[in-house]
């Protein structure tokens, strides 16, 4: 463990040290150090990064870690490969999804932001000498930094790093499935591990890798949606990526099996439009991405409920599961009390998932929510609305043919869309590489 430590420290210290100097052989460690040292953490509230007492929060909750004494993860078997991911949340999904498509059984499920740090009397000693030696500095490294929550996370990552690479030699494990590749940390980790022969097989999310993956490291990346194989050419420069794979979107085996058959079925609604619970971020803090997400959301919702009340359509509204959780519910109902006050719009049912209203409607409307990724996988007629997001998609893609930028752009779509057969809409858009289920 100790000498783990010392070696991990080094090549975080010199990753960083490569990002900060600009270092011209821009390699994956550079890469690696640039996103761990400037990228914030989705961890934390849009307001960590200018809370002085943040360090102290941090530092606080890793004492606490390394008194913890339950293990955050799960042995499955006695051989196959194993999954990371940033929490226990999805772990049965991600074990029943990698078993799908590697054919293989999952020999363990680790939760990396939920490690205990050290898992004997002997590991706790050292990670609270440790803690306690280096915290006079993370603090002061904190409070003359304009990010303050950029050195905390760096030395708690660190921990989880030390924690995971721990638990990987310990059982020999050589294979590693990666979620959560969107973390800062991610590339790092990936680096490190590779380095010590473990093979990381990265899987995406059917999100664009344009949001948050531009830069990736990993022995295999495994996509979740075929645009992704565009974007991975058109980044190629910061693709440290040994091979690539094609899966599908995460969500796949929870598709309810009509959507396979070939019944034609007739549309309750006419247009759906699907939430990422924007305006419930902004309100809980959640780090943003600068494209004003909240405010554009709310203006396609307006914007289609009067284009169903101008041409006497029907509209269903499918929500957020962040918006559908109790905590959140009394404000999700009066955040959309407003909207619902007239008979051409409906909400879905909260207790269903919005994958099985897929065939309640003509056509799906989103920003560009993962849902909307599914939709077109499966072959549904789906419009994507990405407004400020200038890269995306990128131009030479099929997939801008169903992106708007616009409300006038996104009534001009739906006019031309609506009337069309699903057949018809994926080959008139030239969208039908996108999906297993369009000829």
């Amino acid at each position: 463990m100790i000498k783990l430590f010392f070696v991990s420290i080094y090549f975080y210290l010199k990753a960083i040290i490569l990002a900060v100097c600009k270092y011209k052989n821009q390699d994956a460690l550079f890469y690696s150090g640039k996103d761990l040292f400037y990228k914030l953490s989705f961890r934390n509230t849009i307001e960590s990064k200018n809370d002085f007492f943040f360090s102290l929060r941090c530092l606080k909750r890793m004492w606490f870690r390394i008194l913890h004494t339950n293990n955050s993860f799960l042995e499955l078997s006695e051989s196959g490969s194993t999954i990371v991911d940033a929490h226990s949340g999805n772990r049965d999904l991600r074990i029943k999804y990698v078993e799908h498509f590697t054919k293989k059984k999952v020999r363990m499920f680790i939760a990396k932001n939920e490690l205990p740090f050290g898992f004997s009397v002997l590991h706790k000693t050292f990670f609270m000498f440790i803690l306690i030696f280096f915290s006079p500095m993370v603090i002061l490294l904190s409070l003359f930094d304009k990010q303050k929550q950029r050195w905390p996370m760096i030395f708690n990552e660190l921990f989880e790093y030390i924690c995971l690479a721990w638990i990987l030699k310990n059982k020999k494990i050589k294979e590693l499935h990666y979620f959560c590749i969107y973390e800062k940390d991610a590339n790092i980790v990936a680096w490190l591990l590779m380095r010590q022969n473990i093979y990381v097989n990265k899987i995406p999310s059917e999100v664009p890798l344009y949001f948050f993956n531009k830069v990736i490291v990993a022995s295999e990346l495994s996509f979740c949606f075929a645009y992704q194989q565009e974007e991975f050419i058109e980044y190629q420069q910061t693709m440290f990526v040994d091979k690539t794979n094609h899966w599908g979107p995460e969500q796949i085996l929870k598709a309810p099996q009509r959507f396979l058959s070939k019944n034609k079925i007739n549309p309750q609604y006419d247009i759906g439009f699907f939430s990422s619970g924007n305006w419930l971020r902004s309100k809980l803090g959640d780090i943003d991405l600068g494209h004003n997400d909240k405010e554009n959301e709310e203006l396609v919702l307006k914007a289609l409920i009067t284009y169903v009340k101008n041409n006497n359509l029907k509209l269903r509204l499918f929500i957020h599961p962040l918006e559908k959780q109790l905590i959140n519910k009394a404000a999700t109902q009066a955040y959309y009390f407003e909207f619902l006050q007239n008979t051409y719009v409906s909400i879905a049912d909260y207790k269903i998932a919005s994958i099985d209203g897929f065939d309640e409607i003509n056509i799906g409307v989103s920003l560009y929510s993962t849902l909307m990724f599914e939709r077109i996988y499966l072959g549904f007629k789906t419009i994507i609305a990405p407004f400020n997001y200038g890269q995306f998609p990128i131009k030479q893609s099929s997939l801008k043919n169903i992106c708007v930028t616009d409300i006038n752009e996104l009534f001009d779509k739906l006019d031309s869309n609506l009337n069309l057969s699903t057949q018809d809409f994926f080959q008139k858009n030239q969208i039908s590489k996108y999906s297993i289920y369009i000829n």
